[in-house]
């Protein structure tokens, strides 16, 4: 039975060279099945301390067919965020969990959606987040 739900995975990945420290950051990923999100994970090559005034909150947004959808895939909460309270740093080339919603319907994909990862920067990040990448996980119907 393991096995099923193994082969039932897919895997979408983004990179980029660095995410702006004072603005937003994008990437961009296809959705490789109809299925749902089921994981989330950030890693980049440098660290970022926790900080409550200068702090990154991630965010996926499922853009749908057409690029104009609204579902937030993650939770809008504090766990997103490098901030020092609720949130937590950036380890240079460790994997970090992203928190997701809790909502089922807002996991939903169609193979061909477009969604959306952002890093948005409040304040002035202490430096740069180098090579910041991203795997999505998702858990295709059967």
């Amino acid at each position: 039975y393991t096995m099923a739900t193994r082969v039932r995975r897919r895997y979408a990945q983004a990179g980029g060279t660095s995410i702006a420290t004072t603005s937003t950051t994008d990437r961009y990923l296809i959705a490789p099945v109809n299925g749902k999100l089921t994981e989330a994970l950030f890693s980049s090559l440098a660290a970022l301390a926790a900080h409550d005034s200068n702090y990154i909150t991630f965010s996926i947004t499922n853009l749908g067919q057409a690029g104009s959808g609204s579902n937030a895939m993650l939770a809008a909460t504090d766990p997103n965020t490098t901030k020092a309270t609720g949130g937590s740093a950036i380890a240079a080339n460790t994997k970090r969990a992203l928190t997701l919603n809790a909502t089922p319907a807002n996991l939903l994909v169609q193979a061909g959606d477009r969604t959306r990862i952002r890093a948005t920067a409040t304040g002035t990040l202490a430096g740069a987040v180098t090579q910041p990448n991203f795997l999505l996980t998702f858990l295709k119907d059967s």
